[in-house]
C-alpha cells in the first residue's frame, strides 16, 4: 500500500491524473486481505474521484464524493499518519473544496497536506516531483474515462457474459 500511496501522490500533485490516482489506490486497497469501505485510504480514492468530477464540471458528483471522503476520514484520529498526511489539515482541505463547490468557484489543483517524510519518499522515487499549481489541460487526462483504451475491460466483460450464459445453459440441461 505504501508504494501505491507514493505513486498516488505523485500523479495527484504533479500530473493531476485523478482517474489514474483512483485506479492506483483502489487496486492496492482491494489487493489487501481485509478491506472495508471505511478504510482511511478510501477517503483518498473518493477525493481523487471528486477532483476528477470537479475539473470536468460535474459539481454534483464532486460534491457527493468530497462529502463521502470527509465522512470516511472523520472516523480517524488526527494523529494517524498511515496515509502520510496531516489528517487535520486534510479534513480542512476537503471542507474547503465543498465550500468552493457550493459557491460556484472554478476548479483549481488541490494540494494535499503531506507529511515531510512522505514528500521525501516521493522525491526519492520521482525526483521531478512537485505540486503543479496550473490546471492540467491535457484532454487525455481530463477525459480519461472516455479516452482510455478499454479493450481489456470490454473483453473481460464479454468473457464473463459468455461464461454466465454457458452456466445458464448447463443448469437448464441438468434440470430437464
Amino acid at each position: 500500500m505504501h508504494q501505491a500511496l507514493i505513486s498516488f501522490y505523485y500523479h495527484f500533485h504533479y500530473q493531476q491524473h485523478y482517474f489514474l490516482c483512483h485506479d492506483i489506490l483502489e487496486e492496492a486497497w482491494k489487493a489487501q486481505s481485509h478491506y472495508s469501505k471505511n478504510d482511511a485510504v478510501v477517503s483518498l480514492i473518493l477525493c481523487a474521484t471528486a477532483c476528477y468530477h470537479y475539473r470536468r464540471g460535474n459539481r454534483v458528483g464532486a460534491s457527493k464524493s468530497f462529502s463521502k471522503a470527509l465522512k470516511v476520514i472523520e472516523r480517524y484520529d488526527e494523529d494517524d499518519d498511515r496515509l502520510g498526511l496531516d489528517l487535520c489539515s486534510y479534513k480542512k482541505v476537503i471542507q474547503q473544496q465543498r465550500t468552493r463547490l457550493k459557491q460556484g468557484e472554478p476548479f483549481y489543483p488541490v494540494h494535499l497536506p503531506l507529511t515531510t517524510e512522505m514528500e521525501e519518499e516521493i522525491i526519492q522515487v520521482y525526483p521531478e516531483y512537485r505540486f503543479s499549481e496550473e490546471v492540467i489541460t491535457n484532454p487525455y487526462i481530463i477525459h480519461h474515462h472516455t479516452e482510455r483504451d478499454r479493450t481489456e475491460v470490454v473483453q473481460a466483460r464479454r468473457r464473463a457474459l459468455q461464461e454466465k450464459q454457458q452456466a445458464r445453459l448447463n443448469r437448464k440441461r441438468y434440470s430437464e
